[in-house]
């Protein structure tokens, strides 16, 4: 079984509301990328801030189970804890909210990759993108439970203390030329880029399907 995490509960200060509630194509940002995970999962988890789960489940409805975050200050770990305790797949494929041109194709990749490994984890550019890994759910939240227990705040710190494969843009592009699934939309100019391109070129959009 493999599980989904979808990230949202970062707090968009940069956007000034929700980054997962920010409306793209008339579609929430969180609504589209759990959409895009829920085609490649046999369950998604949508991890969000510190009382915020009323206003995220009238928007991903019945597609994803809704966990909190314990403290708003740890960032993405916190997340990733909180949905890797509430999932029941052996495999977690994590995705952040703010990606809506992550690619189905380029997920199954790299949770094929990870079998057998603690994780699979891309390389963009030189630098490891450890929210958009997938880990063994065990041994991944082992670590992350040690490194919050001991101050840890960063993903890449935890994932370089795992046995991960790491897979090069060759690869990467393979499943996605541009390198699209990796474009974060953190700030209002980017959500206005991404709301251009996608009038100029619907197609460019990820079509979520299942199965």
């Amino acid at each position: 079984m493999l599980s989904g995490a979808v990230l949202s509960g970062g707090l968009g200060t940069r956007m000034g509301k929700e980054k997962g509630m920010m409306v793209l194509g008339g579609v929430p940002l969180v609504r589209r990328v759990a959409d895009i995970v829920a085609g490649v999962t046999d369950e998604v988890i949508v991890s969000v801030g510190p009382g915020k789960s009323s206003l995220y489940r009238g928007v991903v409805g019945d597609k994803a189970r809704i966990v909190e975050d314990r403290e708003a200050d740890i960032g993405p770990l916190e997340g990733m804890s909180r949905a890797f305790e509430a999932a029941e797949g052996e495999y977690v494929i994590v995705s952040p909210c703010d990606t809506p041109f992550l690619k189905q194709e380029l997920c199954r990749s790299i949770s094929s990759k990870a079998r057998g490994m603690d994780g699979a984890v891309p390389v963009v550019r030189g630098y490891l993108e450890p929210l958009h890994g997938a880990y063994d759910r065990v041994r991944c939240l082992r670590a992350i439970e040690r490194a919050i227990k001991e101050g840890g705040r960063r993903a890449t710190e935890v994932v370089e203390t795992l046995d991960i494969m790491r897979i090069d843009e060759e690869d990467l592009r393979a499943f996605d030329p541009e390198l699209s699934s990796f474009e974060n939309l953190n700030s209002p100019e980017a959500m206005k880029e991404a709301e251009r391109r996608l009038a100029s070129d619907p197609g460019h959009m990820p079509q979520p399907r299942r199965g």
